[in-house]
């Protein structure tokens, strides 16, 4: 006798591929998730640094107090009030506000030589200890010679 239809070893085999083929798709795809938020963070902490750069180009009291100097520091949270950038800005990773009180450096970078070129930071300023949050490229590496970041939740990887 024959019977159309597929046998139980049969539907068991093309269910065990169809599991195995799903769960390697959400891997991929958790993956490219988490680097697409510290991407995002990264894009971020630039965008903030542009627009500190842009706030002390623009403002007359701070350029000049730049230029007597070779760095100056802008508070996160001045450039949120001035709205140069918005308030409630949020962690990708972590989905809670950026601390208004980062401290934005913008410094010189060989001052005295031909070269010379404007660069920042992001640091975080608590009592006596400094830390960075991100250099110019939005990475928590290399940062205005302040020891790296070891706050869990900003920890990105300098592969840029």
């Amino acid at each position: 006798m024959n019977k159309k239809g597929f046998t139980l070893l049969e539907l068991l085999a093309v269910i065990a591929v169809i599991a195995l083929l799903g769960g390697v798709t959400i891997s991929m795809f958790s993956a490219s998730t988490d680097t697409s938020s510290e991407e995002d963070l990264a894009n971020k902490f630039k965008e903030i640094q542009e627009a500190a750069i842009v706030y002390v180009d623009l403002n007359d009291s701070w350029l000049s107090s730049f230029t007597n100097g070779n760095e100056i520091y802008v508070r996160l949270g001045e450039l949120q009030n001035t709205n140069y950038i918005s308030s409630g800005i949020k962690n990708p990773l972590t989905g809670e506000d950026f601390p208004s009180d980062y401290l934005i450096k913008i410094y010189k970078v060989n001052p005295t030589g031909d070269n010379s070129y404007v660069n920042s930071c992001i640091i975080s300023k608590v009592g006596s200890n400094t830390r960075c949050i991100a250099n110019s490229d939005g990475y928590a590496c290399e940062c205005c010679d302040y020891e790296l970041n070891t706050n869990d939740n900003m920890n990105i990887s300098c592969n840029y």
